[in-house]
C-alpha cells in the first residue's frame, strides 16, 4: 500500500510525467532529458532521482553514460504506469513539443551512425581484423547453428552482405536489409562478383522490414543491437518475421566500458550481458538456446553470439508477453 501511494504521489508532478512520457518511448540519458525538456540538469537529475526511488524507474550504467528506463517487473507499479500514460492527452502542446524534440535528438544519432557507415562503405573507416576477429566470428556462428541448411535466411541490417556471403552455402535463399543506400550498393557489388544470386539485398526499415511474418527459418542481427535506440524492437520484429522453430543469431559485444566507441564508431549502447539478450528473447517468444564468447585483446571488447529459438507464433502472443 505504502509502495503504491508513494509511487502516486511522485507522479503527480507535471515535469515527471513529462519524463515518464519520454521513457515510455525509449531509454534516455540525463544530458538527453535535459536537452528536450530544457529543464537545468540537477532538475532533471532529481525527478530521475524520484522515480527511481518509487521504483517507477531505473537507472543502467555504461562507461561514463547512465540510462533511464521504465522498470519491469513490479505488476502493481507496472499497472499504475500504464495508467497513467493512457490517461495522458497526446494533443497536450507541452508533451507533443517534447516528442518532436525527442526526434531531434533521434536523428541527431541516426545521422552520426549513417555517415559513420557511409564512411565505411567508401573505405575511410574499418570494420576488419583490427576491429574485431571477423574470421574466429563467422567460424563459430556457422559452428554455434550446427551447420545447419535453411530456407529462407534473412540479415538485419546487412551491411555490406558479409553475413549473406558466409552463410551462402547454409541458405537455400537470402535476403538483408539495410537502410543505408552507400553500403547496400557494396553488398550488391559483393554478391554479383561473387556469382551468390539466390542472395538479394533491400532497402528497408529493420525495426519493421518489408517482410510478412513467419517466412524465415533463420534471422540473424550480426554487429547491430549496438547502434539501436531501442534493440528490443529489433529482436522482436526478427521473431515476428521467424517461423516456428526458426532461429535467431546475434553477433554482438560483451557489456565492456569503452566509451571511445561511443564517439569513434557511432556506438549506442556499450554492449550487452547474457541476461539482456535472454530477457530480451523471453519477451519476443524466443528460447535463449547456446551462447559463446570470442576473446579479443585487452584494448577492444569481447564478442558474444546468442542462439535463439521461437516458442511462439503469433505477435500478440509476443505483446502479452512484453
Amino acid at each position: 500500500m505504502e509502495q503504491i501511494s508513494t509511487a502516486l504521489k511522485v507522479m503527480g508532478h507535471p515535469e515527471r510525467l513529462r519524463i515518464l512520457a519520454l521513457l515510455s518511448r525509449g531509454e534516455l540519458t540525463v544530458s538527453e532529458l535535459v536537452q528536450i525538456l530544457g529543464l537545468s540538469q540537477p532538475r532533471v537529475t532529481q525527478y530521475i532521482s524520484s522515480l527511481e526511488s518509487a521504483g517507477i524507474i531505473e537507472r543502467l550504467k555504461e562507461g561514463s553514460w547512465v540510462f533511464s528506463r521504465i522498470r519491469r517487473g513490479n505488476l502493481a507499479i507496472s499497472a499504475l504506469v500504464a495508467t497513467t500514460l493512457t490517461a495522458l492527452p497526446q494533443d497536450d502542446a507541452t508533451l507533443k513539443a517534447d516528442r518532436r524534440r525527442l526526434q531531434d535528438v533521434r536523428n541527431t544519432r541516426a545521422l552520426a551512425a549513417a555517415e559513420f557507415f557511409a564512411n565505411v562503405a567508401n573505405d575511410r573507416g574499418q570494420l576488419g581484423d583490427e576491429y574485431v576477429p571477423q574470421a574466429d566470428i563467422e567460424a563459430k556462428m556457422l559452428a554455434i547453428t550446427g551447420q545447419s541448411n535453411f530456407e529462407f535466411m534473412v540479415d538485419l541490417g546487412t551491411g555490406t552482405g558479409r553475413i549473406l556471403e558466409v552463410f551462402s552455402e547454409q541458405a537455400k535463399r537470402g535476403s538483408g536489409i539495410d537502410n543505408n543506400t552507400d553500403m547496400l550498393k557494396v553488398a550488391r557489388a559483393n554478391l554479383a562478383q561473387n556469382g551468390l544470386d539466390h542472395l538479394s539485398v533491400r532497402q528497408g526499415d529493420l525495426h519493421s522490414t518489408p517482410l510478412e511474418a513467419g517466412v524465415a527459418d533463420l534471422v540473424t542481427l550480426h554487429q547491430v543491437l549496438h547502434y539501436l535506440d531501442e534493440p528490443t524492437e529489433a529482436i522482436l520484429e526478427a521473431a515476428r518475421i521467424l517461423e516456428t522453430n526458426g532461429q535467431l543469431l546475434i553477433v554482438d559485444f560483451e557489456a565492456h566500458k569503452f566509451d571511445e566507441f561511443r564517439e569513434r564508431y557511432a556506438h549506442r549502447r556499450l554492449g550487452f550481458t547474457n541476461g539482456d539478450i535472454s530477457q530480451w528473447m523471453i519477451q519476443a517468444g524466443l528460447s535463449l538456446s547456446k551462447t559463446a564468447v570470442i576473446e579479443t585483446n585487452e584494448d577492444r571488447p569481447n564478442v558474444c553470439i546468442w542462439l535463439g529459438q521461437k516458442i511462439e507464433t503469433t505477435r500478440s502472443a509476443l505483446w502479452q508477453a512484453h
